[in-house]
């Protein structure tokens, strides 16, 4: 896909979720000026991790970008030349070792948790846990949790920032802009269309629910340190191999 053509509307997409950030964290500093105390922010259901949109839609957004981007390249191979396939796949591959070594392996701890170590981060296990063990035991925030401590201390990447990000730009590449840009399927296959316009439909559900999400998360968690620093991340993977030509969309 020729860049001049698919820019802008990529663009108003990494806008739109940029803007939900932005305006999440406005809201958040209103609240503050406000005086709200903390257990009156708890009481909104956006203010908690257990919210059924974190949960389910926000946390696994890697996996549903997966679902739909298999539910997109299947079907589509059919019609499409193999060296296209082969070249979408690896960006998927490429995509998703970019979204491990963040968040969950890095030969040993990922790349966020060493972030967090070496910026002064450790994990505080509360005194009255039997035998807690020290704070330089844990290299995870995940075996931290497991542990009943906490991280305090150190930078904190926004996860979600980062990984709604990540996803709704792959998925604007891959799916929205070739469904605005690329032929229609032959007549001759109609579940074919049905299947690429079932696919787009659930993509922009999806995308609002992370739009919707990103406000919250900027409004209710983190600095801005570490929402410009998830930001940041989130857009590099689709900056190096969307707009600087590697691995371009077909």
């Amino acid at each position: 896909m020729p860049p001049a053509i698919s820019s802008s509307p990529a663009a108003l997409v990494l806008a739109l979720l940029l803007g939900a950030v932005a305006l999440g964290l406005a809201a958040s500093w209103r609240l503050a000026d406000g005086g709200a105390s903390v257990a009156g922010v708890a009481v909104s259901p956006w203010a908690s991790k257990r919210n059924p949109l974190n949960v389910y839609f926000a946390k696994l957004a890697w996996a549903w970008t997966s679902a739909l981007f298999g539910a997109m390249l299947l079907p589509a191979a059919a019609t499409r030349p193999a060296a296209a396939t082969l070249r979408a796949t690896l960006r998927y591959a490429l995509a998703t070792i970019y979204w491990l070594a963040m968040t969950a392996w890095f030969f040993g701890p990922p790349l966020f948790d060493r972030l967090y170590v070496r910026t002064g981060g450790a994990c505080r296990v509360p005194p009255a846990t039997p035998g807690a063990p020290r704070a330089a035991a844990f290299a995870t925030a995940s075996a931290c949790r497991a542990a009943g401590g906490a991280w305090a201390g150190g930078h904190d990447v926004s996860g979600h920032c980062f990984l709604m990000l990540h996803s709704a730009l792959f998925l604007t590449e891959e799916i929205l802009l070739p469904m605005l840009f690329s032929p229609p399927p032959p007549r001759s296959r109609p579940l074919l269309g049905l299947a690429r316009r079932a696919v787009a439909v659930a993509t922009l559900g999806l995308v609002a629910v992370w739009l919707l999400m990103l406000f919250f998360t900027a409004k209710y968690f983190h600095g801005v340190e570490e929402l410009l620093s998830g930001s940041l991340l989130g857009v590099a993977f689709w900056v190096t191999t969307y707009r600087q030509g590697l691995l371009q969309a077909d």
